[in-house]
């Protein structure tokens, strides 16, 4: 579906529109050209894909490395009251 926004108007929201072949839009309030906006904007798009991708990449390494080995306990260690 074309949506268009008026350059002139900038805080309205985009109109959708189906004007037939040949006819330009025009603003019903201000009577300027409408702009025709395209449904997904490439600028967001690839900002998202190269996020994504980046966290994608960083947590591969920790699916495929083994979680590791308990600790052993120590006798003495915190939470026991020794008296000197």
């Amino acid at each position: 579906m074309p949506r268009f926004r008026c350059p002139e108007c900038c805080c309205g929201p985009a109109i959708v529109l189906r004007p037939p072949r040949g006819a330009t839009p025009i603003c019903s309030r201000c009577g300027t050209v409408l702009d025709k906006q395209p449904l997904v904007r490439p600028i967001p798009l690839l900002v998202l894909l190269a996020v994504g991708s980046a966290l994608v990449a960083l947590s591969v390494p920790a699916l495929f490395s083994p979680p590791p080995p308990p600790g052993p306990l120590q006798p003495g260690g915190r939470g026991s009251q020794a008296s000197a």
